[in-house]
């Protein structure tokens, strides 16, 4: 029929989990092959790219650097802040370099494919800045009407048509979920029609979208992640680790998620039985044993339902999930187990009922979490609570209250983020309500390209343009790092997400070694180890 190329490139790996595959992007492949189309996924989340953007020159510079600002504590020196600088400058410029030249390479094998349709899945930060890159020098060898470009992801559904504002090498981008529309957007490639009237898709600057998230996650065909398709599957450049689509959209609304946006607010789920045919098919032809799940809010009954078939079919794997405490299953947490379920990550957000009711909307009690969260210990799972400080409305009280709960909980990690405003959530469309102050436009305009500086700490970041409870940018993010500090004092483990316990247990590692040491391979640009965690880890994931 025809060719399709497919592309993700998020930038330089931030975390381990940048080197995962992309199961959004090998859904797609497994829709278009059904239709009988030719496929290939060209991934750059990969060994070899984060040695090409992080050069050793400038790793054996920043290293020691980087050592001095780890012994430095909360107050930098100025002599060290131009030293960071000097060196963020090299590494922006060389990345900024190597962008353009991958970005030539992709165009060479993109005129050689000869495809009717290539898609990007867009990032934020460099992963943006990179994938308008590739596209314009698509672009410019392939002019409006030789070849189709298209735009999803998540940065596409957060920013919609203000992406045009950036650059117009984009015939199409989708808001919302891409397997309904990827048939479509091939057709009329193929036909030269044009892309204009198609649901959850924006063509222009003037002509916004609403996300349309409506998929039966039963029709999805298995994602594809054959050689021949997936090419960055050979050899130990990715984790062997596959992301499972078992649900998708959250009913529970929380003021600060961005989930019910991107996959809407009706929980559809997978059956259980085609998540584990799914599991099964992978263990059988790549050999891989190790999953997660993607959905944002895994439902108790389907985990239990999953880990009955797992356990029916003898079938040897690990995995972790995210959880909701409104839905967890603690009377399934030994059969979870048994069946290979090794972490879970939970919302908690705040240790402050208060603060759940009046600034996340979550439905949880605190007084009924430390049953979920010690019959899960109990089993041998382990357990992630996320937070985020300060909340709106935070005070010093409520975040010793935050405190009180974890050291109550004591989960196996405990990861704090400082508050975003995302797109569309209920904290970005009633700012005023929640004591946040923001120019809306202004500040999607300015997140459009918003880059994370990789070797500074967050209170050094360019600000985000907006404030809370009268704190600016660098003054809320000194606030978490606090928290976070207080944390560890108390003796607990922060920074480790469940997909990173589960990693650290195939690669033999402890979590928290696993954390600190991950943290310095990406930051000073250790490859070799970063290398040799791969593999140590993909020894474990194809031999369990």
């Amino acid at each position: 029929m025809a060719n399709a190329v497919l592309i993700t490139f998020a930038g330089y790996p931030f975390t381990p989990s940048s080197l995962c595959p992309d199961n959004g992007l090998a859904n797609l492949a497994a829709v278009l092959q059904g239709a009988g189309h030719k496929v290939r996924i060209l991934d750059f989340g990969t060994v070899d790219n984060m040695r090409r953007l992080y050069p050793e020159e400038i790793a054996r510079k920043a290293g020691p650097i980087l050592q001095e600002l780890a012994q430095a504590g909360p107050s930098l020196s100025a002599s060290l802040l131009q030293q960071l600088a000097e060196v963020n400058d090299r590494l922006e410029q060389h990345q900024a370099r190597e962008t353009q030249a991958l970005a030539e390479e992709i165009t060479q094998e993109v005129a050689d494919l000869e495809p009717a349709l290539v898609g990007l899945k867009l990032w934020n930060g460099d992963g943006f800045s990179g994938s308008v890159t590739i596209a314009e020098t698509l672009r410019r060898r392939f002019p409006k009407g030789k070849l189709g470009i298209f735009a999803g992801g998540p940065h596409a559904s957060w920013m919609g048509h203000r992406i045009y504002r950036r650059t117009e090498a984009f015939d199409a981008i989708v808001v919302g979920e891409g397997e309904d529309k990827i048939l479509p957007l091939m057709d009329r490639a193929l036909k030269g029609n044009g892309f204009t009237g198609m649901p959850g898709v924006t063509t222009s600057a003037d002509a916004p979208a609403t996300p349309t998230n409506s998929v039966n996650l039963d029709d999805i065909p298995s994602a594809l992640y054959s050689e021949d398709v997936y090419p960055s599957m050979q050899g130990d450049q990715k984790l062997k680790l596959i992301i499972l689509d078992e649900s998708r959209g959250c009913p529970y609304c929380c003021a600060f998620c961005t989930h019910p946006v991107e996959s809407g607010t009706r929980l559809r789920t997978r059956s259980a039985k085609l998540i584990v045919d799914d599991m099964e098919q992978v263990v059988q032809s790549l050999g891989i044993h190790a999953f997660r799940f993607a959905g944002s809010s895994t439902p108790g009954p389907l985990m239990a339902e999953i880990a009955g078939e797992i356990t029916r079919r003898d079938l040897s794997v690990q995995y972790a999930s995210f959880a909701h405490f409104a839905s967890a299953s603690p009377d399934h947490f030994e059969l979870m187990r048994k069946s290979g379920l090794v972490a879970m990550f939970f919302g908690l957000e705040s240790g402050s009922p208060e603060l759940l009711r009046r600034s996340a909307g979550k439905p949880i009690k605190i007084e009924e979490i430390g049953g979920t969260v010690r019959a899960a210990q109990e089993a041998g799972i382990a357990v992630a609570c996320s937070l985020i400080v300060p909340m709106p409305f935070e005070t010093e009280e409520t975040m010793q209250e935050s405190l009180r709960v974890l050291q109550s909980l004591r989960p196996d990690s405990v990861l704090v983020q400082f508050p975003g405003l995302l797109p569309g959530t209920p904290w970005f469309l009633e700012p005023e309500k929640y004591g946040f102050e923001v120019d809306r436009e202004q500040y999607l305009l300015e997140n459009l390209d918003y880059k994370i500086k990789l070797l500074f700490p967050p209170a050094f970041w360019q600000a985000l343009p907006y404030k809370l409870n009268g704190r600016t940018f660098k003054e809320f993010s000194a606030l978490t790092a606090r928290f976070v500090a207080m944390v560890e004092q108390s003796g607990l483990v922060t920074g480790i997400p469940d997909d990173n316990l589960l990693m650290a247990r195939l690669a033999g590692i402890e979590p928290r070694q696993f954390r600190d040491l991950a943290r310095a391979w990406c930051l000073t640009g250790n490859v070799t180890a970063m290398e040799q965690f791969v593999q140590a880890h993909n020894r474990g994931a194809t031999a369990v």
